[in-house]
């Protein structure tokens, strides 16, 4: 018999610290239960999971669940990637963000058509901050999962079973039935189930996998520093990367643990978050409360078009102004090595006149 644990918190099935508190027990049960061979976690009413409740960042009880974050995550993956029954995800609608984090958790993904995958995070001046710098890589392959996190943007179930996020697409009306016996088969079968933060096919810490993973970090890096300077958050996210490929998943975790903290503090978040709960109320807003924040989104884009580009100038400055006093320290020494090679030649050049 296969269990379903289903995310239900209308409308968008959002994580909050109650989801996660009603959500273990359940798989806990799920476990114990030994007429249970296997567990398939989906979403009610046609939505997986959207992500964090973003109404939690920039307010007091966000300090207290990123205290925890590093025990609720340890659950969650002991849970879904290393517990006693195979996991499945069965996605419909958006898996965005922590949703997909918590089915990238699960030993296989099981995707309705039209559903939407996708890591938005840095949108908000973010990283990933549920394990996802680690799991996608080792799904996808570096190159993949940093354009999939850089950009912010969803993917189509389609292009997810292309790249190797999700194992199969379905209709949605087979979705659960599609999920259930492949959980059942992974119960059955004697081969190891996939735990994703155990692949290495993607993550090899040596030989020509490595160089080229490593590879595809450093250009990601030279661009964000060329084009995005200042903006913190998304050398955050690549040094978490370089971490998991260059030195495995616990260090690559531990360094996204320490980011998404840091990146939640910062002032460009804070932003980005006040304008996407503006252009949020602006949804529902009408006559002149729709007028008066629409001239608020125009601020807040100018604010913040001015906050990003300020650092962009001043972190340019700061480069050039280090790079030019190195070069002139670089010339000093040389000359002050010149003069003394000067000196040493004639003191030696007298003391043969001496003799």
């Amino acid at each position: 018999m296969g269990a379903v644990v289903t995310l239900d918190r209308p409308p968008v099935n959002a994580l909050r610290p109650e989801v996660w508190e009603a959500l273990f027990p359940l798989l806990r049960k799920a476990h114990a239960n030994p007429s249970v061979k296997a567990i398939v976690l989906t979403g009610a009413n046609g939505k997986f999971c959207a992500g964090f409740d973003f109404t939690l960042f920039g307010t007091p009880s966000m300090g207290a669940i990123l205290d925890s974050r590093g025990e609720l995550l340890a659950q969650l993956a002991a849970l879904l990637e290393n517990g006693s029954k195979p996991t499945v995800a069965a996605i419909e609608g958006a898996a965005l963000g922590g949703g997909l984090e918590v089915a990238m958790a699960c030993n296989s993904r099981i995707a309705a058509e039209g559903a939407q995958l996708g890591l938005p995070e840095v949108r908000l001046g973010l990283l990933p901050g549920m394990g996802g710098t680690q799991r996608l890589p080792r799904l996808v392959g570096v190159p993949q999962a940093l354009n999939l996190m850089l950009s912010g943007q969803p993917i189509s179930a389609e292009h997810g079973l292309a790249m190797g996020l999700v194992d199969s697409v379905v209709s949605p009306s087979q979705l659960l039935s599609a999920a259930k016996g492949a959980a059942l088969e992974l119960a059955a079968s004697a081969a190891p189930r996939r735990r994703t933060l155990q692949l290495s096919q993607h993550m090899q810490q040596s030989g020509e996998g490595f160089v080229a993973a490593a590879a595809a970090v450093a250009d990601a890096q030279a661009r964000v520093n060329r084009s995005l300077a200042g903006q913190q958050h998304y050398l955050l996210l690549l040094e978490a990367v370089a971490a998991g490929l260059a030195q495995g998943a616990p260090t690559g975790l531990q360094l996204e643990g320490e980011g998404f903290r840091a990146a939640c503090e910062s002032q460009l978040h804070r932003l980005l978050l006040g304008m996407f709960k503006l252009s949020h109320q602006l949804k529902g807003a009408r006559g002149p409360a729709w007028f008066l924040l629409q001239v608020l989104q125009f601020l807040g884009f100018a604010w913040v078009w001015f906050y990003v580009h300020w650092i962009y100038v001043w972190s340019s400055f700061l480069v050039g102004y280090n790079k030019a006093r190195n070069k002139s320290k670089d010339r000093a020494a040389a000359g002050s090595g010149g003069a003394a090679a000067a000196g040493s030649s004639r003191a030696a050049a007298s003391t043969r006149k001496k003799k």
